[in-house]
């Protein structure tokens, strides 16, 4: 049944274009002989052989061999006792060897691109003395040397002098006995080995001698002078001297060749196995093959897979002047949950191509060969292949067309189980088409069920219908087109397709008579079955297109989401960076600005150059700047008046640049109580503004509040209540500063009871200061030891 599967799926064909790629009859053979395997090692192991030598042939270091012939009768011969071999059969080893030699020699230069390939060279063995010796003995065009040994150098020099000598002696012979120039012929020649003189036959009476021969007309005589018979015996001694010396040569190269035997096998065959590999190679460049999966889990996935002999019919088409289409790519899906695949359609539609595909694609894979399909492509590891296609009637053995078929069928059912491909072409044929499709739908159960993958084709309704109704089966349809009335050899999966027959009938030109004949006697039932089917695939097609559209609109409506998040973070970026912009901007305005305060204060405390009143109006004046600089017009209403002002409002201090809340107003003093922060903080109204919103600012760009209260004459209050030491000695130093320049001599510091130690540090960092006049604890009636009163000069 295996040699059966081979034949009907068409692998031998394959096998035979396949060694039309190698370069030499070792080549061919083992391409010929080339064997699917079942071992995921040996699979791989060639898949992986075959992908190095096409990188091979990609880098331009292919391999050759075309001059390479086989040597084992050769070396079988060199085994007989007393045998020789003659100087062709030593080229022929020669050139074994030195095709070994050379392919080591590429590949080991290439270590990095073809690991593998490298490690089966280094298997190869190095005859190096049995080449020398060869190549020393034995001409290129198969002649013993002169250098094969001492012995026959010397034999062969005498040989030569001898024979100088005797046409010399010769051509006196002919020179002397002659009458005439006219009539001499001054040549020599070989008759029966021996050097004789051609003369005239009525001249032969001139010249003592023994006739050899006579010309065709017997006007000439070939004679040898007596004179020259004992220069002819020693000739011919020579000669058999030589003949022996180079027998014993021969012999002795035999010997060294007899003593290599299994090197010279072992190289043979690694030559045949390489070529056999550049062969499968050069085959995968030639049809564009990929590197097939051999997947772990069971699913068949091959990606517009074409049938690789017609692909290569068709590639090769042009070398013998005969156009050919390669063939249409098509997906072949099976796996474990549906592991039947229905095939229908009509006639010529390609379905026995689709099964002969999948059965000859995993046959290629799993004896080490490429396979014509697309990148991705997967394949389980089977451990059998088996196909039922075609007619098998056997008219020697009796068996009809229906028996071959169930006897084919009972060994499939026999060899079914899990990691075996069984490829069915029209199951259930050659009988009653009822009792066929029951047979053939009863076996698809049965192999099912014990783990099988099956392919098959049909063109009976039940099969489609089996196929809607059992979970475990797939129904796929070969594309028809009704405006063209012919197959387009693609597949739909999902889909079973109608047999069409008449519409191809008549497209082949049948009469319409017999088309109009043939419709009247299709069974109403089945034509309903082919309505409802036509009708069910329709609206397959409808739902898979409408999915199809929803699909497309999901995807446009994704990258409409995604551009508008590229876009939203492209902006948020940009707003980053001109915030960091105008802050580093402010940043580098106010440290200016400081840096003017500080000379301002520290011209003030030395009491030189300029006097606390233009100190004071310096300071107004950069003030101004600043608020000019960060107030956003847009957010505050104009300068609001005593009465303007409530409890509550939220308002922005223009001096201190900060927002707040209001917390009480004093009218009668045009004063307001205002909550910057956590800082409470006494101010004047005609340095607030009311906010239409409040300010959003980030807490860690915004520095803390500074915590003073500028009132005019009124007396200036820092609350530190609640602050660590450090913080609030910063605070203090600052406020300070900002008396001194605002011209405030009085600063009422809020530090609260507490243990005592923030009023304690106060106090001891205000006696450290030289403006600090005079500082003691508040009235009882205004806050006592809670509040340090401080008077600056």
């Amino acid at each position: 049944m295996i040699e059966h599967t081979y034949q009907v799926l068409g692998y031998f064909q394959l096998l035979e274009i396949l060694s039309n790629y190698a370069s030499c009859q070792l080549g061919r053979t083992d391409c010929l002989s080339l064997r699917p395997s079942d071992s995921r090692e040996v699979v791989e192991g060639e898949l992986t052989l075959v992908a190095e030598m096409r990188l091979l042939l990609k880098v331009g270091k292919s391999l050759s061999f075309s001059d390479v012939h086989a040597i084992v009768p050769h070396l079988k011969r060199s085994s007989v006792q007393e045998s020789h071999l003659e100087p062709q059969d030593f080229l022929s080893i020669q050139r074994v060897v030195e095709g070994t030699k050379q392919a080591r020699k590429v590949i080991r230069s290439q270590k990095q691109l073809c690991p593998h390939l490298y490690h089966l060279a280094e298997e190869m063995p190095v005859c190096e003395a049995l080449l020398g010796a060869i190549k020393k003995a034995i001409s290129p065009s198969g002649a013993v040397k002169d250098s094969a040994s001492p012995s026959l150098r010397k034999i062969r020099t005498k040989k030569t002098r001898l024979r100088s000598n005797l046409h010399k002696r010769l051509e006196g012979i002919l020179k002397s006995a002659l009458v005439s120039d006219k009539e001499r012929e001054d040549w020599v020649t070989i008759r029966e080995g021996r050097y004789v003189i051609p003369i005239r036959t009525d001249q032969k009476s001139k010249i003592n001698g023994i006739v050899h021969d006579y010309s065709q007309t017997k006007a000439t005589c070939f004679l040898e002078p007596l004179a020259a018979i004992e220069d002819n015996n020693r000739l011919a001694e020579l000669d058999f001297e030589e003949e022996i010396e180079t027998i014993r040569i021969l012999k002795a190269l035999t010997a060294l060749v007899k003593e290599r035997t299994a090197d010279l096998e072992f190289c043979e065959a690694l030559i045949g196995r390489l070529d056999g590999l550049r062969a499968r190679a050069m085959f995968g460049e030639a049809l564009s093959c990929v590197r097939p999966e051999i997947g772990e889990q069971s699913d068949i996935a091959l990606k517009k897979a074409r049938n690789p002999i017609l692909d290569a019919l068709a590639t090769n088409s042009g070398e013998s002047g005969e156009s050919q289409d390669p063939p249409i790519p098509v997906d072949i899906l099976l796996d474990a949950e549906q592991n039947i695949l229905i095939i229908s359609g009509p006639n010529r539609g390609g379905k026995t191509v689709t099964l002969k595909t999948l059965g000859l694609t995993c046959l290629m894979a799993h004896a080490g060969m490429h396979i014509p399909a697309e990148e991705g492509s997967s394949l389980p590891l089977f451990e059998r292949i088996l196909a039922d296609i075609g007619d098998d009637q056997d008219l020697w053995t009796g068996m009809s067309t229906f028996s071959a078929h169930v006897a084919h069928l009972k060994y499939i059912a026999a060899q079914a189980g899990e990691n075996v491909l069984i490829i069915i072409d029209e199951p259930g044929m050659g009988t009653d088409p009822d009792e066929g499709v029951a047979l053939a739908m009863a076996i698809l159960d049965f192999i099912s069920h014990k783990g099988a993958f099956v392919a098959v084709s049909t063109h009976s309704n039940r099969l489609k219908t089996y196929a809607l109704m059992n979970g475990r089966a797939r129904n796929a349809s070969v594309q028809f087109d009704p405006v063209e009335n012919r197959p387009t050899f693609k597949l739909d999966y999902g889909f079973s397709g109608g047999s069409h027959a008449l519409e191809i009938a008549d497209d082949m030109g049948m009469p319409q008579m017999i088309i109009n004949g043939a419709k009247r006697y299709i069974d109403k039932g089945e034509a309903q079955l082919n309505q409802l089917i036509d009708k069910l695939n329709r609206l397959m097609i409808d739902a898979a297109r409408k999915r199809g559209e929803t699909e497309e609109e999901k995807r446009k409506y994704q990258k409409a989401v995604a551009d508008l998040e590229e876009k939203g973070a492209v902006l948020e970026i940009e707003q980053r960076a001109f915030l960091e912009e105008k802050r580093e901007e402010a940043e580098s305005v106010l440290a200016e600005a400081r840096k003017e305060l500080n000379r301002a204060i520290d011209r003030l405390k030395s009491g030189k150059h300029q006097s606390q009143a233009q100190v004071c109006g310096r300071f107004r004046e950069i003030d101004r700047q600043l608020t000019g600089l960060f107030s956003d017009d847009s957010e505050v209403d104009a300068p609001v008046g005593y009465h303007d002002i409530k409890e509550g409002q939220q308002v922005h201090h223009k001096k201190l640049n900060q927002e707040g809340l209001i917390m009480s107003v004093d009218t009668s003093a045009g004063t307001a109580m205002v909550m910057l922060g956590k800082i409470r903080v006494c101010a004047d109204v005609h340095d607030l503004e009311v906010l239409k919103k409040s300010r959003k600012r980030d807490c860690e760009d915004t520095p803390r509040p500074v915590a003073w209260s500028l009132g005019g004459s009124h007396p200036i209050e820092l609350n530190i209540v609640g602050y660590r030491v450090p913080d609030a000695i910063d605070l203090l130093d600052r406020a300070i500063d900002r008396a001194l320049v605002e011209g405030g001599l009085t600063l009422k510091i809020v530090h609260g009871f507490g243990t005592g130690r923030l009023r304690e540090a106060v106090r001891e960092h205000l006696r450290e200061i030289p403006s600090v006049k005079t500082l003691a604890g508040a009235d009882p009636r205004f806050g006592g030891e809670a509040v340090t009163v401080v008077e600056l000069q």
